[in-house]
């Protein structure tokens, strides 16, 4: 039985849903490279026993321009995420929300007048 297109929940990505696009892709890089490294570990032990290495060098040529290019990546995704968090006098976000507060922390206890001194 077939359900009427109109009846049918939209399909959400919750893996991640809160980052943004660039992050995302970031995390999706870091494990690609992360399961190329430890299939080069696991391709280096079975080396070892075969006592043959033509396999290791292939799969470290393969990866080496990969590492690199992750190695760029997750730099712009650093210097577009300090980009994005900085005002634009140069300060920070934390800082300018506390700067328009007066520097006071509204969530701290008042501290009492009459306390012993340390």
């Amino acid at each position: 039985m077939r359900l009427d297109k109109k009846k049918r929940k939209p399909r959400r990505k919750s893996h991640f849903a809160k980052l943004g696009f660039t992050n995302r892709l970031a995390l999706y890089i870091l494990m690609f490279l992360a399961a190329g490294l430890a299939g080069g570990f696991y391709l280096g032990i079975l080396s070892i026993e075969a006592e043959y290495m033509g396999a290791l060098a292939c799969w470290t040529v393969v990866f080496t321009p990969i590492g690199t290019a992750v190695g760029i990546a997750i730099g712009k995704v650093v210097d577009k995420s300090k980009a994005e968090n900085v005002a634009g006098n140069g300060d920070g976000i934390k800082f300018a929300t506390a700067q328009a507060h007066g520097f006071v922390d509204d969530d701290e206890p008042p501290v009492a007048d009459d306390s012993p001194a340390i």
